[in-house]
């Protein structure tokens, strides 16, 4: 007895009929494989500001600002909000201060910040950061 397990992630309003994922899919459906379709909707400006604010231990009406730009640059997309809090980490632009006892983040750079709108490409560039012999 042999398994195969396949991830894919998409956006429906980026799939199409013709395009390879959706091929693949209808193929495999054809073929009878067991497959478990789970949808993941965006979620809303108050869920960010709640996964924000249970994250960094304060209340949401401190984080709110942070929350605020953080829905802007990702729409709610909940992958994205998670990759792109950690890039404010590994970028030092969200930080526990010891002198000041919480957590601090520079709204300007953060706002400033760019950040593609596919997940794809964000994961990407960070797969590209691992030593070399990780990348495969």
């Amino acid at each position: 007895n042999s398994g195969f397990l396949f991830i894919g992630s998409y956006r429906v309003s980026d799939s199409g009929p013709s395009d390879l994922l959706s091929t693949l899919l209808y193929e495999l459906e054809s073929t009878k494989v067991q497959m478990t379709n789970i949808s993941v909707p965006s979620i809303s400006k108050e869920d960010v500001n709640k996964l924000i604010s249970d994250t960094v231990d304060m209340p949401q009406r401190l984080t709110k600002s942070l929350s605020d730009i953080v829905y802007q640059k990702t729409s709610g997309n909940a992958l994205l909000v998670v990759q792109f809090l950690q890039s404010l980490w590994d970028e030092v632009l969200l930080f526990y201060s010891l002198d000041h006892k919480t957590w601090v983040w520079d709204s300007d750079a953060i706002d400033g910040k760019e950040i593609p709108d596919n997940v794809g490409v964000l994961l990407s560039e960070k797969i590209l950061q691992l030593p070399q012999g990780c990348q495969y």
